[in-house]
């Protein structure tokens, strides 16, 4: 800014005109048609000027001539770029429109040496295509997603239930153990209730002995015993009632 002010300053103490200010490099924007021509790409075109490794940030009235023939040249590098891919194919376009204004940066040079690089996006209307698929897309995809998570839940839900119910078939106690499962504060009552009918279990296993004492009477208590001993042991374990141990037999077998 300085090196400009000096000579403004001069000017105005010569009673000269007053020189132009200098002019920055601005982006540009370019309506460049994509394949089959029914819709352009909007096409930023962003210049950057260097000299001795700096880079100039606004150009002097005489340089611009030469801005706008580097502007000049990467807009007919670009049109036909673009005019390879579908409007919907912006950052493929975008990439082979950098690719070509980087291969011909060593021929744009003057007072500076100038690169330039593009930036592709498609219009409104088409963004809104887009919006509007991805946004189908999307809906497809989960509806896809729930119905899998459905059918893998039911199916856990199914296996759970079958091992549960394959655990609890044939149980004499399944009904006391569900009623805990559910209600835990119910302990006393079940108890209660399985002590009771294993007295009943008890008492009928003793009427039913002594129906078949008195239909044995005629019989031979001896041979009846020795008979009937391991039904009546095996009756009493499956009841789950104390067996008492076995006592020696041998006299009541013939042994000697």
């Amino acid at each position: 800014m300085r090196n400009w002010l000096a000579p403004v300053l001069y000017h105005v103490q010569q009673n000269e005109p007053e020189a132009e200010p200098p002019v920055n490099i601005e982006p540009f924007v370019l309506a460049s048609p994509a394949k089959g021509d029914a819709y352009d790409f909007s096409v930023t075109l962003l210049r950057t000027a260097t000299s001795a490794g700096k880079r100039a940030r606004a150009l002097l009235n005489d340089e611009v001539p030469e801005a706008e023939a580097v502007l000049q040249r990467a807009c007919q590098e670009v049109r036909p770029i673009t005019r390879r891919f579908e409007i919907t194919d912006a950052g493929a376009a975008e990439q082979a429109a950098n690719e070509q204004l980087r291969s011909i940066s060593g021929e744009m040079t003057g007072v500076y040496r100038w690169t330039v690089r593009a930036e592709v996006n498609v219009p409104e209307e088409i963004r809104q295509l887009n919006r509007d698929a991805h946004r189908k897309q999307h809906d497809i995809k989960s509806d896809a997603a729930a119905a899998l998570l459905k059918i893998q839940s039911t199916d856990e839900v199914r296996q759970k239930w079958q091992e549960f119910l394959a655990a609890v078939e044939g149980s004499a106690r399944v009904v006391h153990a569900i009623q805990l499962a559910v209600t835990p504060e119910q302990l006393p009552q079940i108890i209660a209730d399985l002590v009771e009918q294993r007295q009943q279990g008890a008492q009928e296993l003793l009427g039913t002995v002594d129906k078949i004492m008195q239909s044995y009477q005629s019989v031979d208590m001896l041979n009846f015993v020795v008979t009937n001993e391991s039904v009546l042991r095996s009756t009493l374990e499956l009841l789950g009632l104390p067996v008492p141990p076995l006592e020696d037999d041998t006299l009541l077998v013939g042994g000697v």
